[in-house]
């Protein structure tokens, strides 16, 4: 089983979803260099208890990201975009000695075939297209929704739902399951 070093997160990444991150802890700095230059990629995973600066620990499902796009900024900070890609579960974990956090077993988690968007999730595609227009979102990039998964990531990429079952949505390999979930979600908060 493969290792993978572990960026933990204070926000859900999903699949297909890119994410601006600003680096300036040692290690992630050092983490980054070397998958620029070995053109690999990285974990991620949302943070269970503590915090992105520090130690954390993570929820036992991530995903590797590429990074598709960097800059220096000012006073030493590295500013990268990642895309997410492939899902994964942890098995186990250590720490580095820099206190980097390690996957030291991950199993993949199944690709799911493509899909088309059912006809009946127009009120889902309809909610997608109000959150997209928040100007918080501007800094997430997103193509354009041509599949099923791509709507269920998208979707629970923006709404604000628990960590729970943002988790619970990234283990799941089934795209209408995913997005029968967050029809769930919004009609419960519909009542409330």
């Amino acid at each position: 089983m493969p290792q993978i070093p572990l960026f933990p997160l204070g926000m859900a990444l999903f699949p297909g979803v890119t994410l601006p991150l600003r680096i300036f802890e040692q290690r992630y700095l050092r983490l980054v260099t070397e998958t620029l230059k070995t053109d690999s990629g990285f974990g991620v995973a949302l943070i269970r208890e503590g915090k992105e600066v520090g130690r954390a620990s993570v929820w036992p499902v991530g995903l590797t990201v590429q990074i598709v796009d960097w800059s220096q900024g000012e006073e030493g900070l590295l500013h990268i975009q990642v895309r997410g890609q492939r899902r994964f579960r942890i098995l186990e974990t250590h720490r580095a000695e820099d206190g980097l956090l390690i996957g030291d077993e991950v199993e993949w988690l199944p690709d799911e075939p493509a899909r088309p968007v059912p006809v009946n999730c127009d009120g889902l595609l309809e909610v997608l297209r109000e959150l997209k227009q928040h100007a918080a979102m501007l800094s997430l990039q997103f193509a354009p929704v041509d599949s099923a998964d791509a709507l269920s990531w998208q979707l629970a990429q923006l709404l604000p739902l628990e960590d729970r079952v943002r988790v619970e949505l990234l283990a799941t390999s089934d795209p209408l399951e995913r997005l029968a979930t967050i029809a769930a979600s919004l009609d419960r908060w519909s009542r409330e």
